[in-house]
Formats: C-alpha cells, sequence, structure tokens
C-alpha cells in the first residue's frame, strides 16, 4: 500500500483494450464502455430517437461479435465501433427512404374535388359577398374604418390606433363588433 499506486482500479478512463483472441469477453468489455456514449450519438443523429438507435445500438454489438479479424478493433476500438454504427444509420435511412420512395403516388393518380367554378357556386359566392358589403354598410362609420384599415390595408390595431387617434383597446372592440357582424350576416352559409 506504501507503494503509491492503488491495488484496485474502480474507474477507468481509459477503454478496456482487446483481448488477443477473438474472444467475446473483450467484445462485451467495450460494449459496457462505449454504450452509452454510442447510444447518445445514435439518438442524436436518427429520426427515430433513442427507440432506432438502441436497435443500430444491438446490431452494432452482433457484427462487432460475427467479426473473426479484430485487428482493426484493437488499433481504435472507439472509431471502429462508431464507424459501424454509423455505417448501419446510414443502411438504415437508405432502406427508410427507399420504402418511402416505393409509396410514392404520382401526382397525376391523385383525385381531387373539382376546383372548377359552377353556376350554383358563382350564385352562392356573389350572395355571399353581397351580404358581407351589406353588412360592412351597415356598421357605424368608425368600426367600418377599422375594419377596412385593419384587413385590406393590413394596419396592425397600435398603427390603426396611432392613425386615428385613439386607443388600441378601442380598436380592439371596434374590430371584435364587425367580425360579430359580419359572422352573423353569413351564419346561415356557415
Amino acid at each position: 500500500m506504501s507503494s503509491g499506486k492503488p491495488n484496485l482500479t474502480l474507474v477507468s478512463s481509459q477503454p478496456p483494450a482487446p483481448a488477443s483472441d477473438t474472444g467475446n469477453l473483450s467484445v462485451e468489455a467495450l460494449y459496457h464502455c462505449y454504450r452509452h456514449s454510442l447510444l447518445n450519438y445514435l439518438a442524436g443523429i436518427l429520426p427515430g430517437g433513442r427507440q432506432d438507435a438502441a436497435e443500430i445500438l444491438h446490431e452494432t454489438y452482433v457484427r462487432l461479435l460475427r467479426q473473426e479479424d479484430l485487428t482493426r478493433l484493437q488499433e481504435n476500438p472507439r472509431a471502429y465501433i462508431f464507424a459501424i454504427a454509423t455505417n448501419l444509420v446510414r443502411d438504415s435511412l437508405r432502406r427508410r427512404s427507399s420504402r418511402m420512395t416505393d409509396a410514392h403516388i404520382d401526382f397525376d393518380e391523385l383525385e381531387f374535388p373539382s376546383d372548377e367554378s359552377t353556376p350554383t357556386r358563382a350564385l352562392d359566392w356573389e350572395d355571399s359577398l353581397n351580404r358581407l358589403k351589406q353588412s360592412l354598410l351597415e356598421l357605424p362609420v368608425i368600426t367600418r374604418q377599422i375594419f377596412l384599415l385593419s384587413r385590406f390595408d393590413e394596419l396592425t390595431y397600435p398603427e390603426i390606433a396611432d392613425a386615428l387617434n385613439i386607443s388600441t383597446r378601442t380598436v380592439e372592440r371596434h374590430m371584435s363588433t364587425a367580425i360579430k357582424a359580419l359572422q352573423h350576416s353569413l351564419e346561415d352559409l356557415l
């Protein structure tokens, strides 16, 4: 104990060195060493988050266990494991993209409701427009003016308040009155 070196290292900052043989113990030790950082890395780059990351993590270590030559693993285990995982991510995304392409429906094959104007639609549109115009004309002058400044001139409530020398709250009340009146005029159509 007086030699200055601890007899037992509980936590090592260095990754475990793989055994010289291709035994499962070395891959298992690497799994425990890099599992958290690899899982976080994968979760950050996969659209499916941690669930997809866990699958890729598992497949990464299955691939390691199947390898007979681990010399590249011994040189830089972290880089090698992350490279395998990154390649598996690419394969997974490529497969997913391929499935999406297979599911593609040609735009020309889609059926949309007709936007063509029919005489009935044109009459309904004209009737609605006339109702709105009449409702606008029935509004008090200041309310109509505020509504038109907001909706047609695209001024903000504070800009309208400044232009008419009134408070923003007054603009809000007039807008509320105008919108309710216009909604009421179209009530049977909505």
